[in-house]
């Protein structure tokens, strides 16, 4: 029996619709994640990619905890499609934030 199986963590892939970059996320983070977006129909796991700032990490496979299974191919053609306004306010939401001084 091996008794160290119940304290690795388990690891969730979730994947960005625009660059497919891949990153993985505790079931933590997936949880908190599900709580900040639970009014989102299409998907409570979504976060916006952190590589190109213009697509969202969506999971790859994952069964949420009510038991519905939210597939990468199926999710990223209701998710694909961004307002360019969005975009550019995603990119420089906060600019004070930064800490860079320019001379």
């Amino acid at each position: 029996m091996d008794i160290f199986s119940y304290f690795r963590k388990k690891r969730i892939l979730l994947r960005c619709t625009e660059c497919n970059y891949d990153y993985e996320y505790t079931e933590k983070e997936v949880r908190l994640l599900e709580e900040i977006n639970a009014h989102d129909p299409v998907c409570p796991v979504k976060e916006e990619c952190h590589m190109c700032h213009s697509g969202y990490m969506i999971p790859f496979r994952y069964t949420g905890k009510d038991g519905k299974v939210y597939l990468f191919h199926e999710i990223k053609p209701k998710v694909e499609k961004l307002d360019p306004n969005k975009l550019m306010d995603r990119i420089f939401e906060n600019p004070d934030n930064v800490g860079y001084r320019f001379f």
